[in-house]
């Protein structure tokens, strides 16, 4: 208050009072991470716009891009799951289509607290039910996910958001506005108190003494968002406006100050022309309410009309709300009422950037290996597995992809259930690939390594499609920012990500950040989740996850020099505390893997991929054959130094494919020419799930199971548990 008072030389009265207090909340400045986010490459010759647009829009052809972004909507979904969740997926949808791409794809990550929690239980069937409610109201496809459930999550859950959006070159929109007299237009629903102050609440952390909070959760509806949605990309199209924002996070506020800064000009807004669902609001009521479906159009005078004409057409409200003004100040009135006046500078550029102090830690590893020790034989191995599998985290998310619709608008290539999913752009015969990752374990342990883990693990995945890296957004969730642990946290973690994007050449094109997912000081474990896009140049070579024929051979590929166990799935259920160091990455032998596997699937010599990721090799073995539920393998490997490394580890890198027999020969050729480790281990069969394999002694040793079995545990760890609840 004190340096609002000496920017200003007075006292705010209680709107701009409300103004400063939504702009420069954590959540509208950036004001903890903004200094840390610069070390992030968003720039290359794929980039079409980068941070600070709606989305980002990366070139996938000649004159084709992809607009993409990820956010978090964690505050609102813990208070209204249904409606917190929903307006995260309206939020996001509305960022894409500001920038003239037709949204094509949904997905998100997902993080609880246990399951065996009633109120998490709650939150998790609510949260799903509001994803599926509006993506599949709106039409967009929901394609995949990724869930996890951990303790330390029950008083912060985490509900990340993505889109993707494919947009013509020529017809991309921007929120900078040219420097010329232009008139604001106001598109979309009626304003009411749903979501007021809804940033300022997202920007601190909760207690367990918070009154009912739920006035600051949104309402999604998703029907007028469709209509929102068909009307801003026909004025798009049609070349009607010269800005467009999304009324997100405080609302007209933020939309009509960022694109007033952007210009480095003014904005003048009259309160009484809103359309309201309440009459009685108060200006600052108005100016930082979050009602959703809404759009801030800058427009020159001459095409109004045309934009007024549309929004009828369409069945929303359009209005004229305000204009752009030489002089640089934010200007809001109720018909001839000054109610604010704030130069634009002080609410942007002299908002507070904070450089927060953070700890002197680099690393949470002990160098010791406390494992239960691969001795123990085939029953200690098999035992582990089972114990995997019969955790949620370790199980399918079959339960949660059955409640979205994965097909409407035919796009969808590769269904949910697989590492990756592959949307038709519909141009050139690409495609594009999307691969995300935000186990935050490996962070709990390293949180540089572990983040640098994330990245290569979705250069694994997205190589398993034969998909090039062109694009990353990430959603940074972290706790109080105050906290120099935390502090420390986040700022090993973005150069942990922004070094292995420069190492693969990714550019960050999007994101954000999510701080104080804490409640009553206790925070949550760091968890960046990371969406990297991929483009498949042909469209026919991509392949599925899983096959359902005996008789084909497996191979694996990949680098194996790294198989630490440290921050791994079996890491994180044992709960042991002295662990091994989070694995490296091998840079070299992962750029070797992804042109390897574009080479063999172009050449269509591969019938299934799957990259080794949670769970380690066991659990990616048997999620690849599961097409059929008899489906299971015979499998013979070389000597193994650690078994449990071998089977149990997630070091990035590291890929299975089945393949027909007459192609043996050629892929082992193939591995041989680009220096590609590659061994041909077993084949698929019937009603058999047997591994062979010696120790480092030369000890035989054997892992028999039942593939039925096994499937119905994976299959039914999560699935049992909703079913079987009224």
């Amino acid at each position: 208050m004190e340096r609002i008072k000496s920017l200003l030389g007075r006292d705010p009265n209680i709107t701009e009072e409300a103004v400063f207090s939504a702009l420069w909340s954590e959540h509208c400045s950036y004001k903890s991470s903004r200094i840390h986010l610069r070390k992030f490459a968003s720039k290359g010759p794929r980039v079409l716009m980068g941070p600070g647009e709606n989305a980002g829009v990366v070139r996938v052809t000649s004159g084709k891009g992809i607009a993409f972004k990820m956010e978090s909507h964690n505050h609102p979904s813990y208070i209204e799951p249904f409606q917190g969740a929903a307006t995260g997926v309206g939020g996001i949808l509305r960022d894409i289509f500001a920038m003239g791409a037709r949204p094509v794809a949904l997905t998100n990550s997902l993080v609880f607290g246990s399951l065996r929690q009633p109120r998490q239980m709650t939150l998790f069937r609510r949260v799903v039910s509001g994803i599926a409610s509006y993506g599949n109201s709106i039409g967009v496809p929901t394609v995949g996910g990724e869930i996890w459930f951990d303790e330390r999550y029950s008083k912060n859950i985490l509900v990340n958001a993505f889109a993707l959006g494919v947009v013509d070159e020529d017809g991309i929109m921007s929120s900078v506005p040219p420097q010329k007299p232009l008139l604001a237009v106001y598109l979309g629903n009626k304003t009411g108190r749903d979501g007021v102050s809804g940033a300022s609440m997202a920007s601190r952390s909760f207690s367990g003494s918070d009154s009912d909070l739920r006035p600051q959760v949104q309402v999604a509806d998703p029907f007028v968002g469709k209509k929102v949605m068909e009307a801003t990309l026909r004025i798009i199209r049609e070349g009607l406006a010269e800005a467009i924002q999304d009324m997100g996070a405080a609302g007209l506020t933020s939309s009509s100050v960022e694109m007033a800064s952007k210009a480095e000009l003014g904005i003048e807004i009259d309160v009484a022309k809103v359309p309201l669902r309440d009459n009685s609001m108060e200006p600052w009521e108005v100016l930082l309410s979050e009602s959703q479906e809404r759009m801030l159009l800058l427009v020159e005078e001459s095409r109004v009309n045309k934009i007024l004409d549309i929004a009828q057409e369409s069945q929303v409200s359009g209005t004229v709300v305000g204009r752009v003004i030489p002089e640089p100040v934010f200007r809001v009135k109720k018909e001839e009422d000054v109610f604010a006046e704030i130069p634009v500078k002080y609410l942007t550029d002299d908002a507070p950037l904070y450089d927060r102090p953070s700890d002197s830690r680099t690393s949470l590893l002990s160098p010791s290996l406390a494992f239960p020790p691969s001795e123990g034989g085939s029953h200690s191995i098999a035992a582990l597995f089972h114990l995997l599998l019969d955790h949620p985290n370790g199980g399918s998310a079959d339960w949660i992809f059955r409640q979205f619709d994965f097909e409407v608008g035919t796009r969808t290539l590769l269904p949910p259930g697989h590492d990756v999913a592959v949307i038709d752009i519909r141009a050139e015969e690409h495609a594009v690939a999307i691969a995300l990752s935000g186990f935050s374990h490996p962070l709990t342990r390293d949180p540089a390594r572990g983040a640098m883990l994330l990245v290569a693990k979705t250069v694994t995945d997205l190589a398993a499609v034969g998909a090039w890296p062109i694009g990353l957004t990430d959603c940074l969730n972290f706790g109080n920012p105050e906290r120099p642990d935390t502090m420390s946290d986040f700022i090993l973690a973005v150069t942990g990500i922004s070094d292995a994007a420069k190492r693969f050449g990714i550019p960050v094109v999007s994101g954000n950040v999510s701080f104080y997912n804490e409640t009553d000081g206790l925070s949550i474990p760091p968890t960046p989740i990371l969406a990297t896009c991929g483009l498949v140049r042909d469209k026919r070579t991509v392949v599925p996850g899983k096959v359902s024929h005996p008789g084909l051979y497996l191979g694996l590929a990949g680098s194996t020099r790294d198989l630490s166990l440290g921050g791994s799935y079996l890491d994180w259920i044992l709960q042991d505390q002295s662990a091994p160091p989070v694995p490296g990455i091998d840079w070299e032998a992962l750029e070797g893997l992804q042109t390897f596997m574009s080479t063999l699937l172009a050449d269509r010599r591969l019938r299934a991929t799957r990259a080794i990721g949670r769970g380690g090799f066991l659990r990616s073995l048997l999620q690849l054959v599961a097409g059929d539920e008899t489906l299971g393998v015979a499998l013979k490997l070389q000597r193994l130094e650690d078994p449990l490394q071998t089977f149990f580890s997630e070091a990035a890198g590291r890929m299975l494919v089945a393949y027909d027999p007459e192609n043996s020969d050629s892929i082992l050729r193939t591995s041989l020419e680009f220096g590609v480790p590659f061994q041909r281990i077993g084949i698929t069969a019937t009603h058999l799930w047997n591994i062979r394999y010696q120790d480092k002694d030369g000890r035989s040793k054997e892992i028999s199971d039942s593939p039925v079995q096994l499937k119905r545990r994976f299959f039914g760890s999560l699935t049992d548990q909703m079913e079987d609840l009224p």
